[in-house]
């Protein structure tokens, strides 16, 4: 009589990390994100993001096509995590003067990221490729959504009624590219002063929190 021998059970299978369980897709704009914050956009290539992701390069072409659209995709995660965090900033409650110091302390945490170099580099692309500019204006256009509404929360509360909201989104979304573009540059602040001009305007906001606390409303034309 033959004794039947039990099957050892094998191994269980081990539980993959968060990374591998993510989709394929966003496996790869995960590993596109963490090379361009280590070692910048301009050393980013598909073959590094194939190897950070543990993928074939071939897939890095079939779900996006081009490295700027991977650039793309990985810009709008970015800008999804940052609009977030500055919209929980500007919800606190906390005087305007302190907001503004707060998201000046976000953008030098962007810049060192590598998010405004990309944001500066895809805007360009964007000049001669409609299909990225429309992109990017999209992206930009929630920044300039999202300002537009804590401006004019700011008007109702200094009881500013002489200016619209989108008069002085205009004006701070264009220097902010401006500011953008030419530190992106390399121009210096003791070129530039956008540093002092952001100090500046802090201590402009501070100024109007006086004088509103004095009870006297600022008249701006």
């Amino acid at each position: 009589m033959k004794t039947r021998h039990r099957r050892r059970p094998g191994p269980r299978p081990r539980a993959l990390p968060d990374s591998d369980a993510l989709p394929m897709r966003e496996r790869i704009v995960d590993a596109a994100r963490r090379r361009i914050i280590a070692r910048g956009h301009a050393a980013l290539s598909t073959r590094a993001v194939a190897t950070e992701a543990g993928v074939n390069q071939s897939l890095i072409h079939y779900y996006f096509g081009t490295k700027e659209r991977l650039m793309l995709a990985v810009l709008e995660r970015m800008n999804q995590d940052l609009l977030k965090r500055q919209a929980e900033m500007f919800e606190a409650p906390s005087s305007f003067a302190d907001k503004w110091a707060s998201a000046c302390r976000f953008y030098q945490a962007d810049i060192a990221s590598g998010y405004v170099r990309l944001l500066v580099e895809l805007s360009a692309l964007g000049v001669s490729n409609p299909a990225i500019g429309r992109e990017v204006r999209k992206l930009r256009g929630h920044w300039r959504a999202l300002l537009e509404q804590v401006v004019g929360e700011a008007l109702e509360h200094f009881e500013i009624r002489s200016v619209r909201a989108e008069e002085i989104t205009a004006y701070l979304a264009g220097f902010w590219l401006g500011m953008e573009l030419e530190m992106m540059l390399g121009l210096p602040e003791d070129e530039s002063h956008y540093w002092a001009s952001l100090a500046t305007f802090e201590r402009f906001l501070r100024w109007l929190d006086g004088e509103r606390a004095a009870g006297r409303a600022p008249a701006l034309g």
